[in-house]
Formats: C-alpha cells, sequence, structure tokens
C-alpha cells in the first residue's frame, strides 16, 4: 500500500474540448497507477502522484537499501528499467541534491538536472527533475519512478550535496506548472482512476474520455502553511469536504482531506476510522502488528461517502476490501478505510476510483463527478 514562456507553435495547445489524454496502467492490483512519460528521450512507466510535486526516475547503479540503510541487492527495492542514461553537459545543477520521503516511509535521493518530459504527447522543455542514486523502496517492478503533480512548495531540492545535511529548500516549478506557463496546455488536469484492466485516464488540459453522472460539485484548493517560509500558499491539493457519509446518516466535517493519487487507501480520523471498520459485517479488527484494519474477506461492507458541495460521492463496496492484501496470520484482508490519527486525512484511490476530479489550477478549485463504468 503507498501512503506534485510562450508557445512557439512547437507545441499543441490542449483546451477542455480537445485535451491531451494518456492512459493509465494499474499497478499490484490498484495499489498503485502508473502513466507512461518520456523523460530526456527514454519511454518509461511512473507513478501517477497529485500528493507530490517531483518527478524522477531511479539510475542504473543506484544503491539500495532498506528503511535504516542497510545495504540491499538492486532488486530488493523493486523498481521496472532502470535509466541508463546521465545529467549531461549543461544538464546538472551544480551544489543541489533530490531528497523525498514519502508518507510510508519511503525515501529517495539523487542529483537534480534538466530533461525534457513528455506526457500525451506534450512536452515541458529544460524541466527540471531528479535522478535517484540512493532509494529504500518498495517497487512494483513496473515502474521506474515517480511523476509529481502537485505545488511548487513541496518539491524537493535542498542546496549543497549531501543530502543528510540538508536544510534549506529550493523550491522549483513541478512538470506540470511548466507545462501552462510554456503555454503547453492550459492550467487544468483531469483523473479518472478505474479498477480493473482498464486503469483510466491522465487528461492534461481537459475531461478524461469516460463517462461520468449526476452534478458536478466544486471545492476551493486550500493553501497549507509551509515550513519553509511560515506562510500560507498552495501545496497539496487540500479541501474540506461538507461531510462523511457513514452509520446511515451524514456526519459534518471541518477536517482537511489531500486528493492523492498516490495514496491507495483513505485515511480519516481515528474514531470515524473506527466507526467506518465497525459497520462491517462481521466487523473488521483493528491488527497492530500489520498497523491496519482488516476484515472477513467476504464481509458485508457499509454504506460509506464523501459530501462535497453538497454532492455525496459513495464509496463501491468494491473499493472497500482489499482481496490480495491479506494479514499473513489470519488471512483477512485490509479495508480500504484506514484510521490516519492527527492528520493529515487523506482521499486516496479507494475513494478517487469512484470519481472524475478535476484540478483546476487556474481558478484554485477542483471538481468532481461521479464516475460511471
Amino acid at each position: 500500500m503507498r501512503r506534485g514562456a510562450e508557445s512557439d507553435g512547437a507545441f499543441s495547445l490542449s483546451t477542455p474540448d480537445s485535451p491531451a489524454t494518456a492512459p493509465l496502467i494499474s499497478a499490484g492490483g490498484g495499489v498503485e497507477y502508473l502513466v507512461s512519460i518520456t523523460y530526456g528521450g527514454a519511454d518509461v512507466s511512473v507513478i501517477l502522484d497529485t500528493g507530490s510535486s517531483d518527478t524522477w526516475l531511479v539510475q542504473s547503479g543506484f544503491s539500495c537499501v532498506d528503511a535504516s540503510g542497510a545495504a540491499q541487492a538492486e532488486a530488493a527495492c523493486g523498481f521496472g528499467p532502470l535509466y541508463n542514461g546521465s545529467f549531461g553537459a549543461g544538464e546538472k545543477i551544480a551544489d543541489q541534491n533530490f531528497n523525498i520521503t514519502y508518507g510510508d516511509g519511503e525515501f529517495v535521493t539523487g542529483d537534480m538536472g534538466y530533461k525534457d518530459v513528455t506526457i500525451a504527447g506534450l512536452t515541458a522543455s529544460h524541466q527540471e527533475v531528479a535522478l535517484g542514486t540512493y532509494a529504500y523502496w518498495n517497487g512494483d517492478s513496473i515502474s521506474s519512478g515517480l511523476l509529481g503533480l502537485a505545488y511548487a512548495a513541496i518539491t524537493s531540492a535542498y542546496a549543497g550535496t549531501v543530502p543528510s545535511q540538508d536544510t534549506t529548500q529550493e523550491p522549483y516549478s513541478p512538470v506540470f506548472t511548466t507545462m501552462y506557463t510554456q503555454n503547453v496546455t492550459s492550467p487544468m488536469f483531469s483523473l479518472a482512476l478505474q479498477r480493473g484492466a482498464n486503469a483510466g485516464y491522465l487528461a492534461l488540459g481537459g475531461l478524461p474520455p469516460v463517462t461520468v453522472s449526476g452534478s458536478w460539485a466544486r471545492a476551493p484548493i486550500l493553501q497549507s502553511v509551509v515550513r519553509r517560509t511560515g506562510m500560507a500558499e498552495y501545496a497539496f491539493y487540500t479541501l474540506v469536504p461538507d461531510a462523511l457519509v457513514y452509520g446511515g446518516r451524514s456526519h459534518a466535517n471541518s477536517a482537511q482531506y489531500i486528493v492523492d493519487s498516490g495514496t491507495t487507501l483513505v485515511y480519516l480520523p481515528s474514531a470515524v476510522a473506527q466507526a467506518v471498520n465497525n459497520a462491517f459485517t462481521p466487523k473488521a479488527k483493528l491488527i497492530a502488528s500489520q498497523g491496519g484494519y482488516f476484515v472477513q474477506c467476504n464481509a458485508k461492507t457499509p454504506d460509506f461517502g464523501v459530501t462535497i458541495g453538497g454532492v455525496v460521492f459513495k464509496v463501491s463496496a468494491a473499493d472497500l476490501v482489499y482481496q490480495n492484501q491479506r494479514d499473513p496470520a489470519s488471512g483477512l484482508c485490509l479495508t480500504g478505510v484506514q484510521d490516519g490519527g492527527s492528520g493529515p486525512y487523506i482521499l486516496g484511490d479507494v475513494w478517487m476510483q469512484n470519481v472524475v476530479a478535476v484540478f483546476d489550477v487556474g481558478a484554485a478549485e477542483m471538481r468532481f463527478a461521479a464516475h460511471s463504468y
């Protein structure tokens, strides 16, 4: 389980009527979603992540380590094809390094530099990207890195060349930001994540080719206080749902949630997560050794939904029990709704598989409609 110049005519400008669309790849039975990109001339599959902002590949010859930093065989990190290139003359950024740790504890460090990055036929020219040279990773044996689609405030380049001594973040323009500032696309993208073999779409500058039902709902993207400046900036795709629906009624909500395609599950406040998991028949069990709620794999699932802009978006029963993620001792299946402690709370793939999500950066809002498939 996994916890973002003026056009010279060389690029085609996508619009809501003619978005640039890329099909997605489901890895690990819906544990994560991948998209194909071209990075410095290499065609690769990478994790699609709206919860971070850096785009990186792991470099051939990298050092694979475990969570404590002990050396492991390269294969233990589970990456797909490794990037055989490097930053050439004039591409590597001197006195800067890449250093990121994700919510599940995975980490990658390496070098920063410039490459052209192409997604769905649209290119971000001279894009600042990273090459990972040292990593703790639990990969899917398909993806070679990650595409981050969130804001510049949470990019992970730092001054200096020694990651263990990093203190000074040096923010830069992420791939999607570069695309719309170079007038390659309009400042919005959308996602339709789908369970099953047809894993859905990423659409740049418009909507994906899928069917929606009901009304569209909207919510403003909220700023967050950034540690580097102590000021509120756009960082994650954060919103406040009106309510959470469980236990047969609607419960008003005031907590902030991040809409994150790079996180598999939904993470809720502790009391809410417990109530939802108690509503399975039979009840889900918290297994401390596995760090999550597990349930009989054929359990009756509860009704659970998220209300945004007055519209309730329910989670399908198919997304509330992960049949291929089991506790080895009991054989119970992982539930799709987990305890987020004190936060951040996350609407991950379990919820996103039930909506079409529009990330309208230009309007600073998100829009959602029920995804019919």
